[in-house]
């Protein structure tokens, strides 16, 4: 009997460490560098002057619409800042290409459509708003 309720103790503890260590991962911002622009052709959509949140979701995916009004609503306070939604049923190419495993993914792409960021699952408000001040601004065309 006392080995039975060890056994059940070290499963728990481990589905315990096992949540923990997802919790943690989620919405956490990775800053990475795709080599290679994704252009408005490619997206489907014009892309922000300073920056693009691209967010892969799925028809089935829980948490995609809450990041979708998350990811619009932060995009709309910065200036040069859009936000594209892809159905990643619908473009499996392209998150093939993306290596998109899960939804709700999101890019944070620069000025020049090259990826600097990635968020696997829904972000936090604060999370999106590292993502878009970490990435670079744009500098001007015009010099003197």
């Amino acid at each position: 009997m006392l080995v039975r309720a060890l056994i059940v103790l070290a499963v728990l503890g481990l589905a315990a460490l096992g949540w923990w260590w997802w919790s943690r991962r989620e919405g956490q911002v990775r800053h990475v560098e795709i080599p290679g622009a994704l252009t408005p052709d490619v997206l489907g959509a014009p892309r922000g002057y300073r920056a693009t949140y691209v967010q892969f979701s799925t028809p089935m995916c829980a948490k995609c619409p809450g990041t979708r009004a998350l990811l619009q609503r932060v995009a709309a306070e910065y200036e040069g800042v859009t936000h594209v939604d892809i159905d990643a049923s619908e473009r499996l190419d392209l998150a093939r290409e993306l290596d998109i495993m899960r939804t709700p993914t999101t890019l944070v792409l620069d000025t020049n459509g090259v990826v600097v960021a990635r968020i696997n699952g829904a972000p936090t408000e604060a999370q999106a708003r590292e993502a878009i001040d970490a990435t670079p601004s744009p500098g001007t065309e015009y010099a003197i």
